[in-house]
């Protein structure tokens, strides 16, 4: 298969004259690189095309804040523009950020999960251009998980800046698709363009790209992590360690009260396909129980086409539950004020929350995900691109 050429290289290559005399904004970080590793930033203005204005979703324009970190606004050091940020303050562009810019170009590597914020920076941003009759462009990147749909869409009460938009959990799509559906459903009225990649199969995982791995955040060093993360992050809405702080975030799970012995037994008998997994101490140096020793598991995927992450999560939260009733604990989500449940904010409900209570496991939400994802894969159907 040859490589996938970028929506960055695309545009670059073929579109540059239609925005030469354009006044343009950027919203991107540190994944806004070329397939060479070259920066958008510096590729458009070895162009001449007249880049006015940043922005940045959260952990900042160069990718370094911490997780749920407020950034500043700041200034761009190598070429002097002002850089917007969307993850602190404010968490959309105001009518002022947005004056004198023609075009506002999204160009950032997503994880295709609902959980993933800047998915809503995108949105925000369309729905703001929108308003104030700005262009948006949006240079297209792959699913490094694929098209592949799965979990539960969001009830409209649960939804936040973690999950909205009626999206499945694990939505399948590229950036580019997704802003297609979010413009034409929810009737934003953006003047949208995608930049389609060249390549594409929209079945691949992002190791079969051809392409280098870009870390789309500090915690998703690579495609195991992510794919993971597609599930454990549902664990940090309970009091355990998904492992940040650590070499691995997402591929350890642990607390100081967990049995690791009788954990690992107990997720055995389920039987999960894609993943093997070990018992493991570890000591997070930052985050949830940082400087406490944790016992837990460590995961590996051994299929990722095999892999159930969001199953493996709720069967490893229910085996918690279950093991250690005195010590497990559901915990609310810290930069909402309503203090509401996070696993309820991630999962999209309060119904699996109260059935894990219950002793529900994954098999007991099946047929519940596969109708909503089915439901889901048919809507979005008409705004696929590949």
């Amino acid at each position: 298969m040859k490589t996938v050429k970028l929506g960055l290289d695309v545009f670059l290559e073929k579109f540059v004259d239609r925005y030469k005399n354009l006044r343009i904004g950027l919203i991107t970080n540190a994944t806004g690189i070329n397939s060479e590793l070259k920066r958008n930033v510096d590729l458009f203005m070895e162009k001449g095309l007249k880049l006015v204005r940043l922005f940045g979703p959260e952990h900042g324009i160069f990718t370094a804040a911490a997780d749920g970190a407020k950034v500043q606004d700041s200034i761009e050091p190598k070429y002097g523009i002002v850089v917007h940020s969307l993850y602190g303050e404010r968490l959309r562009p105001t009518e002022e950020m947005l004056s004198g810019i023609d075009a506002l170009v999204y160009d950032i590597q997503d994880v295709g999960l609902r959980f993933y914020t800047y998915i809503y920076t995108m949105a925000y941003c369309m729905e703001e251009c929108g308003k104030h009759k700005i262009k948006f462009v949006v240079l297209d990147r792959p699913n490094p998980l694929s098209k592949k749909i799965e979990g539960p869409t969001i009830e409209k009460e649960f939804e936040s800046f973690v999950g909205g938009y009626e999206l499945a959990l694990r939505y399948g799509l590229t950036i580019g698709e997704l802003a297609h559906y979010l413009n034409e459903e929810f009737d934003m009225n953006a003047e949208l363009e995608v930049i389609k990649m060249e390549n594409y199969d929209p079945e691949s995982y992002f190791d079969e790209t051809g392409l280098l791995w870009n870390t789309p955040s500090p915690n998703l060093p690579s495609l195991e992590h992510t794919i993971l993360y597609a599930g454990f992050c549902l664990l940090e809405g309970v009091n355990v360690s998904v492992g940040r702080g650590t070499t691995h975030p997402f591929k350890f799970i642990g607390a100081p009260w967990i049995d690791s012995a009788k954990l690992y037994e107990e997720l055995r008998k389920f039987n999960h396909e894609g993943v093997a997994f070990r018992e493991r101490f570890f000591v997070p140096f930052a985050f949830k129980l940082s400087n406490q020793v944790c016992r837990g598991l460590e995961f590996f995927v051994t299929d990722k086409r095999k892999i159930k992450p969001l199953h493996l999560a709720v069967d490893l939260i229910s085996c918690l539950k279950r093991l250690h009733p005195e010590s497990f604990r559901w915990d609310s989500y810290v930069h909402d004020e309503t203090e509401r449940y996070y696993f309820d904010l991630l999962v999209g409900s309060d119904f699996y929350r109260k059935a894990i209570d219950e002793g529900a496991t994954s098999k007991d939400f099946d047929r519940i995900w596969n109708k909503e994802s089915f439901k889901f894969s048919q809507r979005i159907e008409k705004h696929r691109l590949y």
